[in-house]
């Protein structure tokens, strides 16, 4: 399940961001957050068992979500300023930088408090919580890091260049041309 829930993942930000170079970034950085979750499992004490391994499946569709918006920021960046990667990334990064750090805490807080639940229920998601939590703060410590360097060296700037459409994109222009023929 992991395995399939990280090929989805790159299936996804591939249909959506278009470029194998973009879709890289994230392939790297999310197995990143999950080697350091398991890191962090072993310091509390915790094993692989069918709740961990459930929030380690969910915790993919949800570390990559910081890694996107480093990228979508620096191309952003290269698009509208049309500037070199490395520009480009220190221009984004410091705009999204404190977006980053309000998306981790605010994701952690929801799964914290389980951690301190008493009970048999406590007991049974404990393990769930503080895998989840790891893998998130640990995703915007990478987003803060490994990501910014990825995009820094792996992306180009192709936005001076007619770029290929993605099958989104090109999907929504047919979608807005029969929309204006029709209208």
């Amino acid at each position: 399940t992991l395995v399939e829930a990280f090929i989805l993942v790159g299936l996804v930000v591939f249909l959506f961001l278009g470029d194998w170079r973009s879709t890289l970034i994230p392939l790297i950085a999310v197995p990143v957050s999950l080697v350091g979750t398991f890191l962090f499992m072993q310091f509390f004490g915790i094993t692989l068992n069918l709740i961990t391994l459930f929030a380690l499946v969910l915790a993919i569709g949800i570390v990559v979500d910081n890694a996107i918006v480093v990228i979508e920021a620096v191309h952003t960046k290269m698009e509208t300023k049309h500037l070199k990667p490395m520009k480009a990334t220190k221009e984004a990064m410091h705009e999204v930088s404190g977006a980053i750090v309000a998306i981790t805490f605010v994701m952690a807080a929801v799964f914290i408090p389980v951690a301190f639940m008493s009970g048999p229920v406590g007991i049974f998601y404990r393990q769930f919580s503080i895998t989840m939590a790891t893998s998130i703060i640990l995703s915007g410590i990478v987003a803060l890091t490994l990501t910014p360097a990825l995009c820094a060296m792996i992306l180009k700037n192709n936005h001076g260049k007619h770029r290929k459409k993605t099958p989104v994109n090109k999907f929504l222009d047919g979608f807005r041309s029969e929309e204006r023929r029709v209208g």
